[in-house]
């Protein structure tokens, strides 16, 4: 019996000396290290992945987490995680961040719209969407030098599309969008180009325009009039955001009105305040 016991406790031994091992973290997988705290490699590939950080930035980020561990390891060893003002933020601090992760899951289940709802808010609400003053929408390239605006404005005389002109040989931040400005209107743009982007015709390219800021080139894509409507597909986004905040507004309320039914909650009046009938009042309370 006793050997029976002996071998069991052997057993579990090994057992946990195994898991151990298997789970120990070697160094090759190590990438950084302050104190007792290391940055794994896949960490850092997930740490970098969540905050948006491109590969091409991980030494940025390894030296930035360095940083950022050896002052929070100063901070502890100066004690202050233990003083009351910092007790009382992290409590402040962890009820924000529970309320704000309770509301995203609540509106992601309970807020959908559909396409007809979109077009309903659309129709049922054109007056906000009219254009008060003369627009065009315009492609932009602009570059460094004449030379170089001369050569892009070549490429696309000999049949390349000014979007992929823009994307390769543009210096403006609308390159990445094909040198694509949107609507604009009197007034938004510099003089050298308003004159061009009015006077040309839809699908039109100017010449090579000089200005200040460089050489430019554009292409009028639309013209659009005071008291046309702006198409649905252009304002689909601003009508959905418009739905989020009523939508989030009413499922906001609609939850509290459930908590308040559900639970129990007092708000005791100043004795100032207290009225001979009512000592005691029940209404929404929400407590830091």
């Amino acid at each position: 019996m006793k050997c029976f016991f002996y071998k069991g406790i052997l057993f579990v031994l090994i057992l946990t000396l195994f898991i151990q091992c298997g789970s120990r973290i070697s160094d090759d997988d190590i990438i950084a290290k302050v104190g007792n705290t290391i940055l794994t490699r896949q960490e850092l590939h997930d740490r970098m992945n969540k905050e948006g950080y491109p590969p091409d930035q991980e030494r940025t980020y390894v030296d930035r987490w360095i940083h950022r561990q050896l002052l929070y390891h100063e901070a502890l060893r100066q004690h202050l995680d233990q003083t009351e003002d910092i007790q009382d933020e992290l409590v402040r601090i962890e009820k924000e961040l529970l309320i704000n992760k309770l509301l995203d899951r609540t509106y992601k289940e309970k807020i959908k719209m559909s396409e007809e709802e979109i077009r309903s808010y659309y129709e049922q609400n054109i007056s906000d969407f009219t254009v008060s003053e003369t627009e065009v929408r315009i492609q932009h390239i602009l570059c460094k030098s004449r030379s170089d605006a001369n050569l892009a404005l070549q490429e696309i005389n000999t049949g390349e599309p000014f979007d992929n002109v823009a994307k390769s040989r543009s210096i403006d931040a609308f390159a990445s969008q094909g040198g694509d400005m949107g609507y604009v209107k009197k007034g938004d743009l510099i003089p050298e180009i308003e004159r061009q982007a009015f006077r040309l015709s839809k699908n039109q390219i100017s010449q090579v325009i000089r200005s200040p800021f460089g050489y430019h080139i554009i292409k009028v894509l639309e013209h659009r009039s005071a008291g046309e409507s702006r198409s649905l597909a252009e304002v689909q986004p601003e009508i959905m955001q418009r739905l989020r905040v009523i939508k989030e507004g009413q499922v906001y309320y609609d939850l509290l009105y459930q908590l308040q039914n559900q639970n129990k909650y007092f708000v005791f009046q100043p004795p100032d305040a207290v009225q001979p009938s009512d000592s005691v009042q029940t209404e929404e309370i929400i407590t830091d």
